[in-house]
């Protein structure tokens, strides 16, 4: 368990190039108290059959899985990095799973005391059939959510 002290904060990251934000940058911009505790996380969501028949050269879908797997433990590892590489105390996680669950239960797991998410440009068509991943975290977490958004213009 961490000292009350210190505070944990979960950055979940998609690892997509889907005009989301940087939830990574957003984090590292805020002057935090020295002994802040990082968590990177991506969810990896699991492979079905017919998904995997749609890519091309996929072989099977342990495939298809493997490289999931991998394209998310290279994006932890990249913001981890980010993150250390700024002085910050950070660590890394990828489990599979659904996203719109995985990442309020993996903070409360964890002990965050904040979740930052990025928010991506969806339609609202997009967002009423798929679901945004950033307002089911707020829905669902039992700390505070920082939404960082993309494209905002500065003062």
């Amino acid at each position: 368990m961490h000292s009350k002290a210190d505070m944990r904060i979960l950055i979940a990251v998609s690892g997509s190039n889907d005009g989301s934000s940087d939830p990574v940058a957003a984090a590292a911009s805020i002057p935090w108290p020295e002994g802040t505790e990082f968590r990177v996380l991506t969810v990896v969501e699991g492979v079905h059959p017919p998904v995997a028949q749609l890519l091309e050269g996929a072989r099977d879908v342990s495939d298809v899985q493997h490289t999931a797997d991998n394209i998310a433990a290279n994006t932890v590892a990249s913001a981890v990095a980010q993150l250390q590489s700024r002085g910050l105390n950070a660590d890394g996680a990828s489990p599979e799973g659904d996203p719109k669950s995985m990442i309020a239960d993996h903070a409360k797991e964890w002990g965050a005391d904040l979740i930052v998410v990025g928010s991506c440009d969806k339609s609202r068509l997009e967002t009423f059939f798929v679901g945004s991943v950033s307002r089911s975290v707020v829905e669902r977490a039992s700390c505070s959510v920082l939404v960082a958004r993309a494209g905002l213009p500065r003062n």
